[in-house]
């Protein structure tokens, strides 16, 4: 008897699976295209949407409440046709708006899909240029308005405090107090604004202002003022008159009305204009003035290249802060997943049709999804944190994502142009040509040295003495007088360091010149990586919805299996794996997207004021 109800309950279950998949073959012409747009919305999280999304995975609830037997649990199953009935979710209207989806197309089994034409979100070929979105990360840093707001309006909670020195002292000074959700754009405006690399850069800016400035004194005459008082009594002179003394103190007799010799003090004032000029015979003056107008540009150059790269920072900041949402997603999804597979091993086990062996599978399998999960979240804090230093926000601030995981937008140049508009942009590039003029410069102005040197000066003297002395002769009064001088100087022999500060220069000059071909090498390089990237990034991000719609079709089926008695549990923890990993793979691939976009950008640099951008 026990072997006649195992075999009615194995064939019981097996007619209801093939009545599912005879369902499932029916319905799918008509689900074709509905499919094709339900899974371009499914919700990974919150926040967090792919741009060829699904709807939300039917849930096949298996009900502690449901009475023992395999009946029960047949009957409770969701089939084919009325998932097919249940509403869609509708697209949201910024990605239909903006159209960044793209549903991808069922080909015919042994029939090779050949590639959708580009459209808005995907890399497109060198021939058919695409427009770049607004929103996307080719804009500009937005400008800072008057009275320092900010046009993109990030929560005023976020300003960090003005002292830089501050040093907190109390737990209660660095507790997380409030998380404040924030976009992409404001994270790269409160980088802008923020940073202490950028503050550093630009103070480093205006140093370099003010040595163009000291060398530019160097046109203008000098004038100077010296005034000096002065009281002296001179020791020279007190010996004089103790010899005085001394020869009077031998006579045997003092002549008469004779004074005792006394050390008679001076007092003086002194006062001297002077001015004085460096006449330029052969430029050297303006050598230096030059160096330090080309230092200017280098640091100018640095400003812009810290810009950049800080805005590429701040994206790869804000996407890894994305993936670690959609990693949490995912994880609580395949828990949900995995105490799914646990109540229907549980419902078989209590239906009799169950073994204690499969119950211990989900249960095992329950607790490495748990702990798959601690780790996701373990990495969505670090994150968190990682984007807050960057942006330089309060100390009692977190920040989450409010942008959805979505592709950022599109590249329109072809390989050849990137790589044209990359040598054009770079500030890098441009800094080993200044350099190289630096050294030019600094060479130029070591020859002139070594030439005659003329400078002229003119002093005006004014003189007033009152000393102690009552003679009526002695010098006192006011004076004056003036003197005009000319000096050449002319360094004939130092030893040959000239000569060797020349060809240190010339060895600089070289050096700019080779390192200028370095970083043309390697700015090509990083263009055709970041844009090879970017075109096997689509790609995957096709491939991956194709293993996401797979997947769950599986795990639906090992499902049905396993609750009809054909199956095992490890057939459903290996679905519910793929599963997991097919999402892991499509977020994967959106996020590498997005960051290979965004490196694509930062190896091009400048994309706003080469008119790269529809932003104005």
């Amino acid at each position: 008897m026990r072997v006649f109800r195992q075999i009615i309950v194995v064939g019981v279950g097996a007619a209801i699976t093939l009545g599912n998949a005879g369902q499932s073959v029916s319905a799918q012409p008509a689900q074709s295209q509905e499919s094709s747009t339900r899974f371009n919305q499914i919700q990974l999280g919150q926040n967090v949407r792919s741009t060829s999304n699904t709807v939300p995975e039917p849930a096949s609830e298996a009900s502690e409440s449901q009475q023992p037997g395999f009946a029960n649990i047949a009957s409770n199953l969701p089939t084919e046709s009325e998932q097919a009935s249940k509403p869609q979710q509708a697209a949201p209207a910024s990605a239909q708006k903006e159209n960044l989806a793209q549903s991808p197309t069922t080909a015919p089994r042994g029939v090779q899909q050949k590639p959708v034409p580009s459209r808005p979100n995907n890399v497109p070929v060198p021939s058919s240029p695409v427009p770049i979105l607004r929103g996307t990360p080719n804009e500009s840093f937005p400008p800072v308005t008057q009275k320092g707001i900010l046009d993109t309006k990030p929560p005023s909670s976020l300003e960090p405090n003005p002292n830089p020195l501050l040093f907190p002292t109390k737990p209660e000074d660095v507790r997380i107090e409030q998380t404040e959700s924030i976009t992409l754009q404001q994270a790269i405006d409160l980088a802008r604004r923020n940073s202490q690399v950028l503050q550093i850069a630009d103070l480093q800016l205006q140093q370099s202002r003010s040595i163009v400035r000291e060398q530019q004194a160097a046109l203008y005459p000098d004038l100077n003022l010296q005034m000096g008082a002065n009281r002296s009594v001179s020791a020279g002179g007190e010996l004089g008159v103790r010899a005085q003394q001394r020869r009077l103190d031998t006579l045997p007799t003092r002549p008469a009305n004779t004074p005792n010799p006394q050390n008679f003090g001076n007092n003086s004032l002194n006062s001297t204009l002077e001015l004085s000029y460096d006449i330029d015979l052969f430029g050297r003056r303006n050598a230096n003035i030059r160096a330090a107008q080309e230092q200017l540009r280098i640091r100018e150059l640095d400003v812009e290249r810290q810009a950049e790269q800080l805005r590429f920072d701040t994206a790869e900041g804000y996407y890894n802060l994305q993936n670690s949402d959609g990693q949490v997603a995912i994880r609580q999804a395949s828990v949900r997943n995995a105490q799914q597979s646990l109540r229907d091993a549980e419902a078989l086990e209590r239906a009799g049709v169950g073994t204690r062996f499969a119950v211990l599978q989900a249960q095992s399998n329950v607790a490495n999804e748990q702990q798959q999960l601690s780790v996701a979240r373990r990495d969505q804090r670090v994150a968190q944190r990682r984007l807050a230093e960057i942006l330089n926000i309060s100390q009692s601030a977190n920040l989450t994502a409010a942008d959805p995981v979505e592709q950022a937008g599109s590249w329109r140049l072809s390989l050849e142009e990137s790589i044209v508009q990359a040598f054009k942009n770079r500030p890098e590039l441009e800094q080993q040509l200044v350099q190289r003029d630096v050294s030019k410069q600094q060479r130029r102005s070591i020859q002139a040295g070594r030439l005659p040197q003329l400078s002229v000066a003119a002093a005006y003297n004014v003189l007033g003495q009152d000393p102690d002395d009552p003679n009526p002769f002695a010098a006192r009064g006011w004076a004056d007088g003036y003197s005009i001088r000319a000096n050449l100087t002319w360094s004939i022999f130092d030893g040959g360091a000239a000569r060797a500060r020349v060809k240190q220069r010339d060895a600089d000059i070289a050096i700019a010149e080779t390192r200028f071909d370095q970083l043309r090498n390697q700015v090509r390089r990083e263009v055709e990586q970041a844009y090879f990237g970017l075109e096997s990034s689509f790609e995957n991000i096709e491939t991956s919805e194709a293993g996401v719609l797979q997947s769950r079709e599986a795990l639906r089926l090992a499902r049905l299996r396993f609750q009809a008695g054909v199956g095992t549990q490890t057939d459903v923890i290996q679905a519910e794996t793929d599963l997991t990993r097919a999402e892991r793979n499509r977020l994967s691939a959106i996020i590498t997207y997005n960051l290979g976009l965004s490196s694509l950008q930062r190896a091009v640099s400048n994309l706003p004021t080469n008119n790269l951008s529809d932003a104005p």
